[in-house]
């Protein structure tokens, strides 16, 4: 669960073995041009599912950037790659590189 006024998001899935699935963070920071979330690294176990993960914890990230009205700034290769060809989030990724 989440709230969207926690500044610290944190995120951590176990399985039924108590094996850890993936873990996640989105901190809330100030920049000079407003208030963004920034999704830090993202770890997913190489025996997961990393398909189905990412669509259900992009969803969770997704929520939170629009209910905050906050956009997301992603540094982990991983998802700046999910981001790219998912457009929903195109109006919420903050410093979305330009096209080439």
């Amino acid at each position: 669960m989440y709230s969207i006024n926690d500044p610290h998001q944190f995120f951590k899935i176990y399985d039924d073995d108590d094996i850890l699935i993936c873990h996640w963070t989105m901190d809330k920071v100030e920049r000079q041009d407003g208030t963004v979330w920034v999704m830090n690294h993202f770890f997913i176990n190489p025996a997961a599912d990393s398909k189905q993960i990412l669509a259900e914890q992009m969803s969770i990230a997704l929520k939170i950037a629009q209910e905050s009205q906050r956009p997301i700034w992603p540094l982990d290769p991983l998802i700046i790659a999910y981001f790219s060809k998912h457009p929903e989030f195109n109006e919420i990724w903050y410093h979305k590189p330009a096209a080439k």
